[in-house]
């Protein structure tokens, strides 16, 4: 079986199940404070694995393909080095965000009052060792999809929300069971994955003298692209801490909502694609790194704009269905509903930025794609500041979509500058057309009630893309070698 599909399969069950934590949390917590200590206490890890975590991986992946091609045993000696220096590094960031966490909390919440900021701290340092977890695990992560190895390092996910709902269900529902129960079997598939690499347990020694300060270089526009881009998930947050109670929950629900699918290719489809971009990049192979650009391309189509549609036409249904439930009753539904919308506007921009971006980094374009994030970045924090007073969370929804179609549109004219078949303007409006008249379709149709009807529109949605891509000439799609990801 292609091995995407068994990501996508894995990907698929995560989501489900982190669902299934979610819909949990809202029955016990509904748009409360301690629902909003639980998101406050993710923003810290979720932000570590977004800005180290995979800055990690997309910068260790083009640099150390460049070694190995020279050496394997200097690629091993330096993956050695890197590792362990990356345990260390993650297991001090949490000792310093646990040791500061009366600070750190209140500033990433500064609308709390001081009693709240207090009684969230301890269930917040909990969620601070998570940072030396993910550290270690997308280090092991790049190291394992290097090897083409790509279904262990997704069982993290599966684990994660796993654990959570474990805690919830045997414990009395607090947010210090979650984070446990999130902790304890992320701790033991870091021991599975280390007996997996095998070189790191030793071997020839090899002189790194020198790969300190070229990883350095390379790392460090990744890293801060990161970082710039997580920024803006913070900057919201906070914004939000100002907010109606319950205005950060709402932004939380409404952004995992829409960007379900966005993970669903990134971490099937993508996280393939990626180091076939990087090879065949780095052996000159121009012609196979635009087809898998171009896979990608029509990927994103096929998983976001779809979904784009069905997202900006039932929002109170898609939200209903999912959290609608104890106390999360139909007051909450409309307020998030409103989100959802906005969120999902930005949706396909979101999945070629990171597709895109990709491709810079493949193409060793690295400062390309931190000169545009930061831009990008910069817009959106701006967007916030102006808008989440007038508007309140609709305004923060707002930018970052348009934060995330800025990003989209300038590093698809880079790469199509390299690449051109990276920019596929006849597919891109083909999708656009067909998305403007299901849409409009849709409008005219009654709205869904309940599960049964949501799916049976859904599917109804995607039988009507099917037939107007391929009525406007659209072939690859029902192509079973397109979509093919196995070496020949």
């Amino acid at each position: 079986m292609n091995v995407s599909v068994v990501l996508l399969a894995l990907t698929v069950a995560s989501f489900l199940v982190g669902f299934l934590r979610d819909l949990f949390i809202a029955k016990a917590f509904g748009l409360s404070w301690e629902a909003d200590l639980i998101f406050v206490a993710l923003i810290l890890p979720l932000f570590f694995e977004q800005f180290f975590g995979l800055a990690l991986r997309d910068a260790m992946i083009p640099y150390l393909q460049k070694l190995r091609s020279q050496s394997e045993a200097l690629f091993q000696a330096v993956s050695r080095w890197l590792y362990w220096r990356v345990m260390l590094m993650g297991a001090a960031a949490s000792t310093l965000a646990v040791i500061g966490s009366y600070w750190i909390l209140g500033a990433l919440a500064p609308g709390w009052t001081d009693v709240q900021v207090v009684s969230g701290q301890v269930v917040f340092s909990v969620g601070a060792l998570l940072v030396a977890v993910q550290a270690a695990l997308y280090c092991q992560g790049a190291l394992l999809n290097m090897d083409e190895i790509f279904i262990l390092p997704m069982i993290r996910t599966l684990l994660l929300n796993t654990g959570a709902i474990i805690g919830i269900l045997l414990f009395q529902p607090t947010g210090m069971v979650i984070f446990i129960g999130m902790l304890l079997p992320q701790l033991a598939l870091i021991v599975v994955q280390h007996r997996r690499i095998a070189y790191l347990r030793g071997g020839d020694k090899v002189e790194t003298a020198g790969h300190a300060s070229g990883f350095g270089l390379a790392f460090a526009p990744v890293l801060l692209a990161a970082g710039a881009q997580q920024s803006c998930v913070l900057a919201e947050r906070m914004f939000a801490s100002f907010l109606d109670e319950g205005s950060i929950t709402m932004l939380s629900f409404a952004f995992r909502i829409v960007t379900i699918p966005l993970t669903l290719y990134a971490l099937s489809v993508l996280s393939v694609l990626f180091p076939r971009m990087v090879s065949s990049w780095a052996n000159g192979n121009f012609a196979e790194h635009g087809t898998m650009i171009r896979k990608g391309l029509l990927a994103t189509m096929l998983f976001l704009v779809p979904a784009s549609v069905v997202l900006c036409s039932f929002p109170q249904s898609v939200v209903a269905v999912l959290l609608e439930r104890g106390q999360f009753g139909a007051t909450q539904t409309e307020a998030t509903a409103s989100l959802v919308v906005l969120y999902a506007l930005g949706l396909p921009a979101m999945g070629l930025a990171l597709l895109w971006g990709r491709a810079l980094l493949a193409q060793q374009r690295s400062r390309v794609f931190l000169v545009v994030t930061l831009v990008s970045s910069t817009v959106t924090v701006s967007l916030d500041a102006l808008f989440y007073r007038p508007y309140g969370a609709e305004g923060l929804a707002l930018a970052f979509s348009s934060g995330a179609a800025l990003q989209a549109l300038l590093m698809g004219l880079y790469v199509y500058r390299a690449s051109p078949a990276g920019l596929a303007l006849t597919m891109l409006l083909r999708w656009v057309a067909i998305a403007a008249a299901v849409a409009t379709a849709l409008h005219w149709l009654p709205m869904p009630h309940g599960l049964l009807q949501l799916v049976l529109y859904i599917l109804l949605v995607l039988v009507a893309f099917a037939g107007g891509v391929v009525m406007l000439g659209e072939r690859d799609l029902f192509k079973p070698a397109y979509w093919s990801l196995s070496k020949n």
